[in-house]
């Protein structure tokens, strides 16, 4: 196994799998010729819309008076739940399955809201202004009801329910244990017991979320723009929630200003919209700024961890026993469900390690908060973060380095069964640890931070996590985590025309990832035709073939396979006429693409930092990534990927973190408040590929590996950093504050002692 290097781009047009060619998409991106949803505003008396949100936490609505609102000029409505309630079915975003307990959701509120930014009205008018101005004259009298946003707060015995069919607030349990596990436990000679805590996040796409509805009476059918990951699913959505035929809606997906999860959700907004459209017979357009952004667009994490590990005096971690408790907010959000990140955290925890004998409870708890929802990595980051934590806890422990713990305890011979059954077909997790180890210059950092002076304020650190991404999730493992609305399959649709010109049709839709290219350079390479004469079609449902959608990690697995499948239909076709001497345009095929388990990818991540003693500050110095993700189409957008991912993990390391006030209060509603990395977080990052020479011939998913990794890894080097005060953080995020109290803390309680000596 060696690093692989960028292949030279293809000469004369041509463009192979492998090639690191630039971006097709780019030229008409950065001449700003994309268009985007609030670019969509040509559509004949197109209205605007406006939702009137609730501003407390946990209220019963009283009496709702439009009349203010609706003598506006412009105002052409004001729409309540009772407006909608006969075309409107309510949200069940949970099936009945055991361990769920399922609740409601109104598209607009009808009794009470829960979480500050419940939808309670629609304005819609002639301008966007005006709806604004229309939105604060509605008269909502609110009956405020006691709330919790806090996860420990939720969970009290005498905590008040979100909603009143959830005992306990917890809307989804679920658990595993392997045989004998108490006696595994016991046998055990060392054990290491702690508690783990995140913070929440959000998505803060550059786009916000927005959508437009045009409903045809005549015809019966709908037309919607959406800034969605999941055009299918959202199609599907709409017809169950408006009682349509799939048949009758089209979903259009315009360029999208980035998604990383948060618009993989179906919101209630997107069909109050729809259902307006269809109710005034007029196109009706949403657009939500930063601020209904931060308050209503899922957000991520929000994660306590009970951690019991059992180990030996040789550092192999022999049990795992953990209790995983995720604040998911409000509501379950479409088509996800409340058990994403529940039931994700503790099957992503075994990672690249020999874990024989694991046990795990896990719970998703309801708040009066925003709702929760994917983004990116999901709950990987957290679950590695935890199990890179108990790594370097072991190592301190028995006096060992932590590299030499994980070589002790890493996967080495394949194929391996994981303890949750998942088959790793191979993998190079050892030698991508040490090629890591190599080019941070490990040996040479620990001699330097070894001599560092001991009355220094800049303490130095480092950081190891070798992490694992289940890519290319089918049907089968949706089914088997109960998401029984996520299809799980890709297609794609390659035709080729008289005069040779190829569209490919795929059934995702791009948010930057780059889709364009990547879909293009399969065809072109299957085909053997240059890539100019290939044209990729997606996010249309009336245009595509069926799919899922773009996220975990699935893109270029399943809708890449579907275009090569496709593609290699089309060529068997074309050889056929060509041997019996026919024309070889006006071709097409049609290619569905599943797989039954996963495609593991793979990461080694390797951080230096300098920590200020007086501040709390967190530089970065030196940061490497070895990944495993296959077989790459494009390795300089592979890189594209990962510097993006890593930039993600850091922030929800060091400064990321969506707050709300114990009663429900949110208090991170602006840019202000919510703080992003910027371009100087990260000077230097070292992006390197490794794989097997089976792995090489695969595609796997890389799109959140970077994230996966980045989380532990930072975290684990600020605790190496701090490690001579006795600070080992348990929480995220590390912001400057945070640290600066924990050392501040720490030197307080050592000030008398110095004293008296």
């Amino acid at each position: 196994m060696t690093p692989s290097q960028d292949p030279p781009r293809a000469p004369g047009g041509t463009a192979r799998i492998g090639d690191a060619i630039p971006r097709l998409e780019d030229d008409r991106l950065l001449r700003g010729e994309a268009c985007f949803l609030d670019d969509v505003g040509d559509l004949p008396g197109i209205l605007h819309a406006c939702f009137v949100r609730s501003p407390h936490p946990h209220a019963r609505i009283a009496r709702i008076d439009t009349s203010a609102a609706q003598t506006l000029p412009g105002i052409v409505a004001v729409l309540t739940a009772k407006d909608l309630e006969e075309q409107v079915r309510p949200i069940l975003a949970d099936m009945a399955l055991p361990g769920f307990v399922q609740t409601t959701r109104d598209v607009l509120v009808s009794d009470r809201a829960r979480f500050v930014g419940d939808g309670i009205a629609l304005c819609v008018g002639e301008d966007p202004y005006q709806v604004l101005d229309a939105a604060e004259l509605v008269d909502v009298q609110f009956d405020p009801l006691p709330a919790v946003a806090w996860l420990e707060d939720a969970l009290a015995e005498d905590a008040p329910r979100v909603h009143d069919n959830v005992p306990g607030n917890q809307v989804f349990r679920g658990s595993f244990a392997t045989p004998g596990f108490d006696a595994e436990q016991e046998a055990a000679p060392l054990r290491l017991r702690e508690e783990f805590r995140s913070g929440r996040i959000a998505c803060v796409s550059m786009e916000p979320r927005g959508c437009i509805a045009h409903y045809d009476p005549d015809a019966g059918r709908l037309r919607f723009w959406s800034s969605t990951q999941v055009p299918h699913i959202l199609r599907t959505c709409l017809a169950e929630q408006l009682g349509l035929d799939e048949s009758a809606i089209t979903v259009i997906v315009p360029d999208v200003g980035g998604g990383f999860g948060g618009k993989t959700t179906v919101y209630p907004d997107e069909i109050a919209v729809a259902a307006a459209a269809m109710r005034l017979g007029r196109p009706v357009k949403w657009v939500q700024d930063r601020y209904d952004d931060l308050l209503t667009t899922s957000q991520a994490r929000d994660h306590r961890y009970l951690v019991d590990a059992g180990f030996d005096h040789e550092g192999r971690l022999l049990t795992l026993d953990v209790d995983v408790a995720v604040n998911v907010g409000a509501y379950p959000m479409l088509p996800f469900g409340s058990s994403l990140e529940a039931n994700g955290a503790p099957r992503n925890m075994p990672g690249p390690y020999r874990l024989r004998h694991f046990r795990y409870a896990t719970q998703a708890v309801l708040s009066n908060t925003c709702g929760t929802g994917a983004y990116r990595g999901v709950a990987a980051p957290l679950a590695c973060f935890v199990m890179e934590s108990v790594m370097d806890r072991i190592a301190a422990r028995l006096k060992l380095d932590p590299a030499e713990v994980r070589r002790r305890n890493l996967v080495t011979e394949f194929p391996y069964v994981n303890v949750l059954g998942l088959t790793y077909e191979e993998g190079c997790f050892l030698p991508a640890l040490d090629r890591a180890l190599e080019l941070i210059d490990y040996r040479g950092f620990r001699a330097e931070q070894t001599a560092q002076a001991p009355e220094s304020r800049v303490r130095k650190g480092i950081g190891l996590a070798v992490i694992t991404e289940q890519t290319g999730m089918g049907r089968a493992r949706y089914q088997a985590r109960g998401l029984l609305r996520i299809p799980g399959h890709e297609a794609a649709r390659v035709t080729v025309q008289a005069d040779g010109m190829v569209e490919v049709f795929v059934s995702q839709a791009s948010q930057g990832q780059g889709h364009q290219t990547a879909f293009a350079q399969i065809a072109a390479d299957t085909l053997g035709i240059p890539i100019d004469r290939i044209s990729v079609v997606e996010g249309d449902t009336a245009r595509t073939p069926g799919g899922t959608g773009t996220f975990a990690s699935r893109g270029m697995v399943l809708a890449g396979g579907a275009v090569e499948k496709a593609a290699q239909a089309v060529k068997r076709r074309m050889a056929a006429a060509a041997a019996e001497g026919q024309p070889a345009g006006g071709f097409s095929e049609e290619a569905q693409h599943d797989i039954p388990g996963i495609r593991l990818a793979s990461g080694v991540h390797a951080v230096t930092v300098q920590v200020d003693l007086d501040t709390g500050k967190v530089a970065i110095d030196d940061y490497v990534v070895i990944h495993d993700c296959g077989r790459m189409i494009n390795p300089m957008m592979v890189d594209g990927q990962i510097h993006g991912a890593v930039v993600q993990g850091i922030g929800e390391v060091l400064q990321e973190q969506v707050s709300y006030a114990r009663d429900g209060t949110p208090l991170s509603v602006s840019l202000l408040d919510y703080h992003l990395p910027r371009a100087s977080t990260l000077r230097k990052l070292v992006v390197e590929a490794m794989h097997t020479e089976a792995g090489a011939k695969t595609f796997k998913g890389v799109g959140e590996s970077g994230t996966i990794g980045a989380v532990p890894a930072l975290a684990n080097a600020i605790a190496d950093a701090l490690a001579d005060l006795g600070i080992r953080p348990t929480r995220l995020p590390l912001d400057p504050a945070t640290l600066a109290g924990l050392i501040g803390q720490v030197e307080a309680a050592q000030a008398p002692e110095t004293q008296h000596a």
